[in-house]
């Protein structure tokens, strides 16, 4: 499985960019994981989207745990999903996706980055009944 993570935000803090670092690191024996900041709205425009599931990462709808997230995981590749593209903060008007949310609470793009890398971590982990604290 393919996860492409589009986050726009200008700056994302170092703390954060080596969080989701070291989450796709791990997740390496199960996925791949590529982050792309976008400065700017425009920039969703110019990008190569890889055709697959279009996710949003939206505030304010009810939100799902972590085994019904790993569920999730789980029925992309059961489907045969091999690319799942979330966008934070930006959407392509050309590409139909749905809404997700990962919390109710207002976060800032890059640590709902970090969120969901750490998410779809913990969703693997489930997924093959390892325990994901260290």
């Amino acid at each position: 499985m393919n996860y492409t993570i589009y986050i726009q935000e200008k700056k994302i803090d170092s703390f954060l960019k080596d969080n989701m670092k070291e989450f796709a690191k791990r997740l390496n024996r199960y996925c791949k994981i590529q982050i792309v900041q976008l400065k700017k709205e425009q920039d969703i425009e110019k990008q190569k989207i890889r055709a697959g599931k279009n996710v949003k990462i939206v505030e304010q709808k009810s939100t799902v745990s972590s085994e019904e997230f790993a569920l999730y995981i789980q029925n992309m590749e059961l489907h045969g999903i091999s690319n799942c593209n979330f966008f934070l903060q930006c959407s392509p008007n050309t590409l139909e996706y749905e809404e997700f949310a990962i919390s109710q609470f207002a976060i800032s793009p890059g640590l709902l980055g970090a969120i969901l890398c750490e998410q779809i971590y913990r969703g693997y982990r489930i997924i093959h009944g390892q325990p994901y604290h260290k």
